[in-house]
């Protein structure tokens, strides 16, 4: 689905769409990766984390319109 938005929208659209001002990256799921296999993520259960720069919380109105 990323490759065909990148080829019909562009990475440029998309990524002005998003509140990072960025498309997510793979060390950005790497990140999250360690920290969810380290000891760091030892009391973390049953957990729902966006990985999305959120976007979810954007279009949901619940985070503040800030581009970093």
């Amino acid at each position: 689905m990323t490759a065909f938005g990148f080829k019909t929208a562009g990475e440029a659209k998309i990524a002005a769409g998003q509140p990072m001002g960025r498309v997510g990256l793979p060390s950005d799921l790497a990140g999250l990766a360690l920290f969810l296999t380290s000891p760091a993520s030892a009391h973390v259960t049953g957990a729902h984390i966006l990985l999305d720069g959120g976007a979810t919380l954007s279009r949901q109105g619940i985070a503040p319109q800030v581009k970093l």
